[in-house]
């Protein structure tokens, strides 16, 4: 996203009249507006010279968004870290943007690390900061109970309720509990015709060392879930781990089972998280209600 983009004059000159007519495209020197702007460094990008930073209202300009911003401050790049609060100025002239007279006002607190316990082996890893809501849900890819790879990306233009889940789970207070609240759900979205073409429930598990897409459409079935509307997809470990943490859900093997939390996600038309939810604290008619609302927004 580049900004406003400023328009470009252009002047034609028509001379003469029947066959012969002369066109003359002027421009004009566009005009420079500074902007400044405050906000938290959410991801920096040294090579594509970019900052992504959580801002704050830009007033007269853009409302406060998630979105990454060119940066030409070579040393600024190099030395930022995630969670530095910044000030600066957002020059816009034409179709370019970038920030000029860029500062750190508050470094970042030291980066906490957290136990990996996803792979062959744990390990300690820096954490990944939790989405806020109006951030960008990260894309991963998944394969459904069909068989087919699908991306979240894929869902744009639907509201997306997300869950994660692993069809072994033997607790009845955890996967079977999300699995009874999506069937809830399921329910009363679709007694309005029409409403479940816009809506997407997506429970995906993080044991694809055993739920295959075979396992996974048995337990689909046995739950009632139809695709495209309900559908149940599992991913690896490596793509699990480009969204599960910024969307909440830790997980990892033990002897008998996988332990893990529970983590429920609630994504607009646009690809933006609406709201998380953690645990089971949550009741489908809470759901139901964002639903509503951001189908009739």
């Amino acid at each position: 996203m580049s900004g406003r983009v400023a328009a470009i004059g252009l002047m034609v000159l028509l001379a003469g009249c029947g066959k012969d007519t002369v066109k003359t495209a002027v421009t004009t020197a566009d005009p420079i507006k500074k902007y400044p702007i405050v906000g938290i460094v959410r991801k920096v990008d040294p090579g594509a010279k970019t900052v992504t930073l959580r801002h704050e209202e830009i007033p007269g300009y853009m409302v406060a968004m998630t979105m990454p911003f060119h940066l030409e401050d070579k040393d600024a790049l190099e030395s930022l870290q995630v969670g530095d609060k910044i000030s600066a100025i957002l020059k816009v002239q034409g179709s370019h943007s970038e920030l000029i007279q860029f500062e750190v006002t508050q470094a970042a607190e030291p980066q906490a690390l957290t136990l990996d316990l996803s792979g062959s082996e744990a390990k300690l890893r820096p954490r990944v900061a939790k989405l806020e809501p109006g951030e960008l849900v990260p894309d991963f890819t998944m394969t459904t109970q069909e068989g087919t790879p699908l991306k979240l990306s894929d869902l744009r233009g639907k509201v997306v309720i997300v869950t994660f889940i692993f069809t072994r789970c033997p607790r009845p207070e955890f996967c079977p509990k999300m699995d009874e609240r999506f069937a809830e759900l399921a329910r009363m979205i679709a007694s309005v015709p029409g409403r479940a073409d816009k809506v997407r429930l997506l429970s995906v598990s993080f044991d694809p060392e055993h739920d295959t897409p075979e396992v996974l459409a048995k337990h689909a079935k046995l739950r009632g879930a139809k695709p495209p509307f309900w559908q149940f997809a599992v991913a690896s470990h490596e793509e699990l781990r480009k969204v599960v943490e910024p969307m909440g859900l830790t997980y990892g093997p033990m002897k008998d089972e996988i332990i893990h939390n529970l983590a429920t996600s609630v994504i607009g038309p646009d690809g933006r998280l609406e709201r998380r939810f953690g645990g089971s604290d949550w009741t489908s008619e809470d759901v139901f209600k964002i639903v509503r609302k951001l189908l009739k927004n």
